[in-house]
């Protein structure tokens, strides 16, 4: 189907380090595609008519989806699960690991990867086959309820957070599974019964909204981290309940058939979201290989009759079902996989990766007069405020209530693991109290004021530091009312700041957050961006406060000033037109000269970086050049690539990035480039970054990448990746602010 090989170059610009330092936990040899596909259509031509239909449609069983078995061929069926972030529904005995957003946050590749392998060390060991993520819709609106379980809202990084994943999952025999194809960027009317749907044979059946959209803005933003995934093998892909252009997404023979399976030469299957099935034989035709989960008997067994009235061919049957197996023979789950049993404990010691992950992604804001970290031989008086330093009084989930109080681990539900526990800040801090002999007050109700006021009058406090603690939740289903912190934070800052000349306030949110009512007041004078880190958030966030762990993470989505600089928002109808086209995010506010509160890929440190000798040149073919290591570092047998030249290197930049502080930490150079006017692009946009340790005084020569890919557009009358001809500008820079470039340089084409 596909000349798979193993010397294959992946699809996103990714940067290496002079010390390329992504690990690889399983052997690099393993089936191809090709091989596969030979097997699964082995299985196909020994199976009836009615076995390959029925496999078509998800049946009654253990795991969330269900594929039948069919024992006189000895193949057991298949276990469909969530979630992105761990294995979910209910499962006992699983890591509630550090969401997407928490992840993205950290830009480091190594982590992206190691998160992923102990996400699927899980699942495999649960004998689960098809683990129900990654999930790379794009932040596209602040307030989309999902957003949390995303990388954020750049087609680049989210793209390498896919990658990443995905080869994380199925380098542990999983099958990964890219979801929501595609343009599934809000709750909001994503199932509703149309007026003319009591017409139809099953009034049950829901529309979702349209996003539309045109093919510029589809390429080079919303299909770019599926392509990703796409190149890394990914074996499967979810597609949603939306409608793209006026079709169904799970019956959209263009986004299907013609992007997907025609234009990224995709192997795999295409599986429903649950419920998005809308049709039978015109899904079958549209491209779908698999309803789940098969309720509504639109496919399954419902497919002979169709079959033999001429409706569908045979072969595209076969085709469905070879899809369906190939990916589990690609994985070698035909070889000795375990049984299912979704209670059995495989943690392990992944509470490691996962306080790393945590660490990693908090970002730091604001640190006035080098507030942070704290000294506990000077720093030892602590109030802490507000419900987000403890726990929730409903345990560590939340049902998807938007009222959650409580430290907050992950968004709400099919995304959410059901954590076995989870440690809040406060109880960390109190750890440290005692471990370090220092004196800590706390209200965690943050509706009485009057205790709180009573504790500024308390002995100790003016030479306190203050801790607030404010959150905003979300969960799928429903978008959010608005992006102001829960149960009125803001007040809560204010009130505390009014009396606290060192108050720290540190943000556990979702997604975008209003911070405009109290960012600027004198008193605040330490920021941190929790994000949502986990069930590790405690440990980690007091390893920040005091200085173990110097943060080093940066953000994935601008923060506006006002809610309005968005540019873009939840359509309350059943359209939701994509009128911004390519300039979302960082890139709207480039376009229109919009000063944000916080800039897309900022983030401060504990020390300082300084950036030199930068230079281009063209791509080498030498055994330890970038672009070879490039090649190396992403080689898998799965691996899945449709035109090869569109993904070969063909810049290496490089520069020197050197730590000028006193204390060990890392910082994140971040490649940004500006096109040709011809390619008709932002004025920059984001194509590359690595994220660097250094010790202190440690200098560190950065290799970063560009592919055929990443200086191409998509040239709509073409239909091609296309280079324009031109001057385009590098600059490495700490964040998509122009006051934060470092270097700069140009390359002539």
């Amino acid at each position: 189907m596909l000349n798979n090989c193993l010397f294959v170059i992946v699809i996103v610009s990714c940067l290496l380090s002079s010390t390329f330092s992504i690990p690889i936990y399983s052997k690099v040899q393993g089936r191809t595609w090709d091989q596969a596909i030979a097997m699964a259509k082995s299985l196909v031509a020994q199976m009836t008519l009615e076995e390959k239909c029925n496999m078509t449609s998800g049946i009654k069983g253990p795991c969330v989806g269900n594929v039948l078995s069919i024992p006189r061929l000895n193949f057991s069926g298949l276990c469909f699960q969530d979630a992105p972030s761990g294995v979910g529904d209910k499962a006992l005995h699983s890591t509630a690991f550090a969401p997407g957003i928490q992840i993205a946050a950290t830009w480091d590749r190594d982590l992206f990867y190691r998160r992923a392998v102990a996400i699927g060390q899980e699942f495999k060991n649960k004998g689960i086959h098809f683990a129900l993520g990654p999930m790379m819709n794009i932040d596209r609106n602040a307030r989309a309820g999902r957003n949390w379980e995303g990388f954020g809202a750049d087609p680049y990084l989210s793209g390498e957070n896919s990658f990443y994943y995905v080869q994380g999952m199925q380098d542990q025999g999983v099958v990964s599974t890219a979801k929501h194809y595609i343009c599934n960027e809000q709750e909001t009317h994503r199932m509703y019964i149309g007026s003319d749907n009591f017409n139809q044979p099953n009034p049950s059946i829901t529309k979702g909204y349209s996003a539309n959209l045109n093919d510029k803005t589809m390429h080079e933003i919303y299909l770019w981290p599926f392509a990703a995934s796409v190149a890394a093998g990914v074996g499967s892909v979810m597609c949603s309940y939306n409608q793209v252009n006026g079709t169904p997404a799970c019956q959209n023979d263009k986004t299907l058939n013609g992007l997907l399976k025609g234009e990224l030469e995709y192997p795999g299957n295409v599986m429903s979201d649950w419920g998005a099935t809308k049709t039978g034989v015109e899904s079958v035709l549209g491209g779908l290989d698999i309803d789940m989960p098969g309720d509504l008997k639109l496919m399954g067994f419902t497919l002979v009759q169709a079959v033999d009235t001429g409706k569908i061919t045979e072969e595209r049957i076969n085709d469905m079902v070879t899809r369906i197996l190939a990916p589990y023979y690609l994985l070698e789950q035909d070889q000795g996989y375990p049984s299912i049993d979704l209670d059995r404990d495989g943690t392990e010691d992944h509470y490691k990766i996962n306080q790393q992950v945590a660490a990693a992604g908090f970002i730091l804001l604001k640190n006035t007069n080098n507030v942070l970290p704290f000294n506990v031989k000077t720093d030892t008086h602590f109030y802490v405020y507000g419900a987000a330093a403890g726990q929730s009084d409903e345990g560590f989930h939340s049902a998807g209530r938007p009222e959650h109080a409580g430290a907050l681990y992950q968004g709400g539900g099919s995304g959410s693991t059901d954590a076995p526990y989870a440690i809040d800040p406060l109880t960390s801090l109190l750890n440290k109290a005692r471990n370090s002999h220092l004196h800590i007050h706390y209200i965690t109700n943050q509706f009485d004021y009057i205790a709180i006021v009573d504790t500024f009058h308390t002995h100790g406090f003016n030479n306190s530091k203050c801790l607030v603690f404010i959150s905003a939740y979300s969960f799928e289903g429903a978008d959010r009312d608005s992006l102001h912190a829960l149960d009125d934070g803001n007040e809560l800052v204010r009130t505390v700041a009014s009396h606290c000349a060192n108050t720290i306030v540190i943000v556990n949110s979702v997604s975008q957050l209003n911070l405009e009512p109290w960012i600027d007041h004198p008193n605040v004078v330490g920021v941190i961006w929790s994000g949502l880190p986990g069930s590790e958030y405690g440990p980690a966030i007091v390893d920040v406060l005091f200085g173990d762990y110097n943060p080093g993470g940066k953000m994935v989505f601008t923060v506006a000033k006002k809610d309005s600089d968005y540019g873009t928002d939840i359509s309350l109808s059943f359209k939701s037109d994509y009128t911004e086209g390519v300039f979302l995010d960082y890139r709207h506010f480039d376009k229109y000269n919009i000063t944000p509160r916080f800039y897309f890929g900022f983030g401060i440190s504990y020390t300082t970086f300084s950036f030199s000798k930068l230079n281009i040149s063209t791509s080498r073919k030498s055994k330890h050049s970038a672009s070879s290591q490039y090649q190396q570092h992403r080689m898998r047998s799965y691996n899945s690539i449709g035109t090869l030249k569109v993904y070969e290197p063909v810049y290496e930049i490089t520069f020197t990035v050197t730590n000028t502080g006193r204390m060990d930490g890392s910082e994140v150079p971040q490649l940004y480039l500006g096109f040709p006017a011809e390619a008709e692009q932002p004025p920059k946009v984001l194509r590359g970054f690595e994220r660097i340790y250094l010790s202190a005084g440690e200098s560190k020569q950065v290799s970063l990448v560009l592919t055929q890919k990443d200086i191409s557009y998509w040239n709509v009358v073409n239909q091609k990746w296309t280079v324009a001809h031109g001057i385009y500008t590098v600059w490495i820079s700490t964040s998509a602010n122009n006051a934060d470039i470092k270097l700069q340089s140009s390359f002539n084409i």
